[in-house]
């Protein structure tokens, strides 16, 4: 019994000790903006007094926020302060008179060493708001010293140091002397890969390697190197570090630390769009299947109105990303509107990665395919040579706040090599993302033409239609193209389709937006050209872009309305 009564005992004491501390408000009167905010921030800070009104923890309370207020150059700011309430909350009211500001007389910025002449640095130099006559602000000296250090890690200045880094001040006179004495140092330079243990796959990171022994040193290019062994599928992981403990000279080793991927890898998604409601996805990966390099993939994707199962071998040649061979073989069964067609193809595909970033590739098809197209059965069996060239840029992760997609492909048939029927087909596409301080403006536009003496030898998948998600919202999924006498969708000849759409920022990862899009396939242009307008929101979630839309056509008007709802990357 002693022992409980001394456990109560104790908890007591306890109880009265978290509560014998008073719950401080402070109430800033003066200033405000940042000055207002960095001032809370260093008050906050404060461990909270047994009372408020205690000399000491006011002490305390006026060194912060003077503290608080050098950092936008008020050295001579005064605080009166005063406390009202009682126990068990209190406020904290300070009237802050900043004084006169704090003004730059003297800016000394130096940059000596190898990097010194460099148009990098001198160009950073330019940014710096550190000049004679404007008013002091720490956060642009701290901001200065960054930049220079992380400029020089970069481009590996890797013994880069200040020599002088100060601001004095003199608060009788309200000026301010900066000195920012940096020396860059040697540049160092790339040295040989070395590898932590022996891999299958080593001679493809050599391949893929875009800088030589002995260029000079860049952080960037090293992490292209990284981002590109890591696309290949081989590794489950793969990490190239500079070894700087045994750096020859100027010259830094490369420490290459891997691990490749299983022999078979599975991977299934399920997704939703309003063009073709729940589509199912499995993939099935060898990334390495003999010594050369080669790796096979096959994939299964179904909907309910479309069903279809690849499979790809891949052959690297100088390296496997950006140049090598692939084999590709396909069958798809689509029922959708008024189509009702099965699909088999097999292909040859030559790709390259241009010197601008484009890639571009040369292919073979066979493409055979069979179905109802509205009211016309059609049988085509086509061999297919053409190229195509894309390039896709983007930044900000998987919510691209920056980036462009362009593509183009030209494809030709011909009787000559045993096709069934003629035709020449050309197409382009491109979209692009820009955001402006939070505010974002999305572009999308596609063409193409096909040249044939009727639409009838040409296969329905190769034919224009438009509409839905991705192209003229606030109509059916491909619901417009030319029409038989029936009304029965035929498909089209030519496609003009543009978009425009801006948002508007709400919260950090929610947006309004507002869109128009116009476009049509067609035969001959004759046709009503279909529009629509429309709003909708788009959340940045964790797992990419979540777009929803409500858009109402303005012409054509089968529907009053229709809602859009997609999942996944933009580009």
């Amino acid at each position: 019994m002693k022992y409980f009564l001394r456990l109560l005992f104790l908890l007591q004491l306890t109880f009265n000790s978290i509560n014998s501390y008073a719950e401080i408000e402070f109430d800033i009167e003066g200033i405000g903006g940042d000055a207002e905010s960095n001032v809370e921030i260093y008050l906050n800070a404060l461990e909270a007094p047994k009372y408020a009104d205690n000399d000491d923890f006011l002490s305390e309370v006026e060194k912060s926020a003077l503290s608080a207020l050098t950092v936008f150059g008020y050295y001579q700011a005064s605080i009166e302060i005063r406390v009202s309430g009682e126990k068990p909350t209190q406020t904290v009211n300070l009237v802050i008179n900043t004084g006169p500001k704090t003004y730059i007389t003297l800016s000394d910025i130096k940059i000596t060493g190898e990097g010194a002449s460099t148009s990098r640095f001198l160009t950073l130099l330019e940014t710096f708001k550190l000049s004679e006559g404007i008013a002091l602000q720490h956060s642009n000296y701290e901001s200065a010293k960054s930049s220079l250090k992380s400029l020089a890690r970069r481009y590996g200045y890797f013994d880069a140091k200040f020599e002088k880094s100060a601001v004095e001040v003199a608060s009788l006179n309200n000026s301010a002397s900066v000195f920012l004495w940096f020396d860059t140092g040697p540049r160092y330079q790339f040295g040989e890969l070395v590898f932590n243990n022996e891999l299958p796959a080593d001679k493809f990171v050599i391949s893929l390697k875009n800088f030589k022994t002995g260029d000079p040193f860049d952080a960037r290019q090293l992490s292209e190197f990284n981002t590109d062994l890591s696309e290949t599928g081989y590794f489950k992981s793969i990490t190239i570090l500079p070894e700087f403990n045994n750096k020859k000279g100027l010259t830094v080793p490369l420490n290459v630390s891997a691990t490749m991927r299983p022999q078979d890898s599975f991977n299934a998604g399920l997704g939703y769009t309003t063009d073709e409601g729940i589509r199912g996805k499995l993939r099935w990966t060898r990334p390495w299947v003999n010594d050369y390099g080669h790796s096979i993939e096959g994939n299964l994707v179904a909907s309910i109105p479309k069903q279809e199962a690849s499979l790809t071998y891949k052959i690297p040649l100088e390296d496997p990303l950006y140049n090598y061979v692939s084999l590709q073989t396909g069958y798809k069964m689509l029922d959708q509107n008024d189509t009702d067609t099965t699909q088999y193809l097999v292909s040859v595909n030559r790709h390259w990665r241009l010197n601008n970033h484009w890639k571009r590739t040369i292919f073979l098809r066979y493409d055979h395919e069979q179905g109802v197209q509205g009211q016309q059965y059609f049988s085509t069996g086509l061999v297919i040579p053409g190229v195509s060239y894309s390039r896709t840029r983007s930044r900000g992760g998987i919510n691209t706040t920056w980036g462009d997609k362009l593509m183009g492909s030209f494809e030709i048939s011909n009787e000559w090599w045993l096709s069934s029927d003629d035709l020449v087909k050309v197409y382009g596409q491109s979209k692009i993302i820009r955001t402006y301080s939070g505010h974002q403006f999305v572009a999308f536009a596609e063409a193409g033409a096909i040249q044939t003496s009727s639409i009838y030898n040409v296969p329905s998948s190769m034919r224009f239609f438009t509409g839905g998600d991705q192209s003229i919202r606030g109509f059916d999924y491909e619901s417009i193209a030319p029409e038989d006498d029936q009304g029965y969708l035929l498909g089209g000849k030519f496609l003009v389709v543009g978009s425009l759409e801006y948002r508007f920022p709400i919260t950090e990862n929610w947006k309004l937006a507002l869109f128009t899009d116009i476009g049509t396939a067609t035969d001959d242009f004759s046709e009503v050209t279909s529009s629509s307008v429309g709003t909708g929101v788009v959340w940045a979630s964790p797992v990419g872009p979540i777009r929803f839309y409500v858009a109402k056509p303005m012409t054509n008007e089968v529907n009053s309305f229709a809602i859009h709802f997609m999942i996944g990357p933009e580009l």
